[in-house]
């Protein structure tokens, strides 16, 4: 199963809690789980842009677990546990918090989180996913509320979503997800609650994301 929480902070960033339990059974999952995250996206525009990916904690089972990165071609793989250390058969449940930023839509009449709960690239079925969003205090309501299930660009509808009392967005999947297939979520709400990066903090962004290339037609012209 692969729960996740997400809390949307007034600053734009969020900060994120995975709770993926497991059954080890001495084969595929040995020594752990690992978990890839995409850190390099491409705007509308078609231009690159670099979100940011800090780990926060991992525990296994309630107790502190040993973790570390690889850099991918495009984002960051985080490992959970130690290449010298069998796991127990049986079931395991780790959890995974991480902040990330710049995860977030501006549009004209309202922000937006387009966000895949659980990634497309697990070889195991999941057989529960569920996210919940905890917006800023004082959003009025949600504009938006949708997800979509299946493999990567699929828009299988095999959920169920629901408006807390408390304002959350909180999805479920209503079927097993095979191999490769994921849970997508889309929440909206009203502008104003969420601070949206200024001109200049874009244009800086913009720079940094795409400096080789900027380098590159210096250096010829």
């Amino acid at each position: 199963s692969f729960d996740s929480r997400i809390m949307v902070n007034p600053d734009a960033g969020m900060l994120v809690t995975e709770t993926i339990k497991v059954l080890s059974t001495g084969e595929q999952i040995r020594r752990g789980i690992f978990r890839d995250f995409p850190t390099t996206y491409k705007d509308r525009a078609g231009n690159p842009y670099v979100v940011g990916f800090t780990v926060q904690g991992i525990t296994r089972d309630d107790k502190p677990e040993a973790w570390h990165t690889e850099n991918l071609a495009n984002g960051v793989r985080v490992y959970m546990g130690r290449k010298e250390n069998l796991l127990p058969p049986g079931e395991h449940t780790y959890t995974l918090t991480y902040r990330t930023d710049r995860q977030l839509g501006f549009f004209r009449d309202h922000d937006e989180l387009y966000w895949n709960v659980t990634g497309n690239g697990w070889t195991f079925s999941i057989d529960r996913a569920s996210a919940s969003v905890e917006l800023p205090p004082g959003v009025p309501g949600l504009n938006l509320l949708e997800a979509y299930t299946g493999p990567a660009g699929a828009k299988g509808q095999a959920y169920k979503a629901e408006t807390t009392p408390e304002g959350r967005a909180v999805f479920r999947t209503t079927q097993k997800l095979a191999p490769h297939e994921g849970l997508t979520i889309v929440v909206g709400w009203p502008k104003g609650f969420v601070r949206e990066p200024l001109s200049q903090e874009k244009a800086l962004s913009f720079f940094k994301d795409n400096l080789p290339p900027i380098a590159a037609a210096i250096g010829l012209i």
